[in-house]
């Protein structure tokens, strides 16, 4: 069974940073850290460690080899589960999965650009579908604009340590 990733694209520049287009919700963030791509690989691509730079989640769990079409099981720290299908990988550069909800994908894009010595670390957390609006309310839009600042901050902390 193949399974064909629709990743929506990022929305229009006055749309980023969180807001509603065209079936999409979004919210971005983007720094630029002196951590190393493989450092910052090895944060996404273990479940296990997830909550240590996402605050949201008390434990991931990966069911089989971490790769497209594979599922992770998250606990969610505010109670329930989420199951989550890697939909797009390119190992040090990019990670996508996403969730399903009736009438909506709820999505993690998780991206490194490496410029130098330094790179530019992206999360961009999405709900496209037609129930898109319904499903970004009810999972708190600035909550998930919130979250995607975090995320970056926390793994600057965890990588650079007290480095500016």
């Amino acid at each position: 069974m193949s399974f064909a990733p629709s990743i929506p694209p990022p929305a229009p520049a006055a749309a980023r940073g969180g807001g509603t287009f065209a079936g999409v919700f979004e919210a971005s963030h983007t720094e630029t850290t002196s951590a190393a791509p493989a450092a910052l690989w090895a944060l996404w691509s273990d479940p296990g460690r997830w909550p240590e730079w996402n605050q949201t989640i008390e434990h991931g769990e990966l069911e089989g080899e971490f790769a497209r079409g594979e599922t992770i099981r998250v606990k969610i720290r505010r109670g329930g589960r989420m199951q989550r299908q890697i939909v797009a990988l390119d190992p040090e550069r990019l990670l996508v999965e996403e969730a399903r909800f009736p009438g909506a994908r709820l999505g993690h894009e998780h991206r490194i650009q490496p410029n130098g010595d330094r790179c530019e670390v992206t999360h961009r957390v999405y709900v496209s579908g037609p129930m898109s609006g319904f499903w970004a309310l009810m999972l708190g839009r600035k909550r998930l604009r919130q979250s995607v600042v975090g995320f970056v901050e926390r793994e600057r902390e965890l990588l650079e340590g007290d480095a500016p």
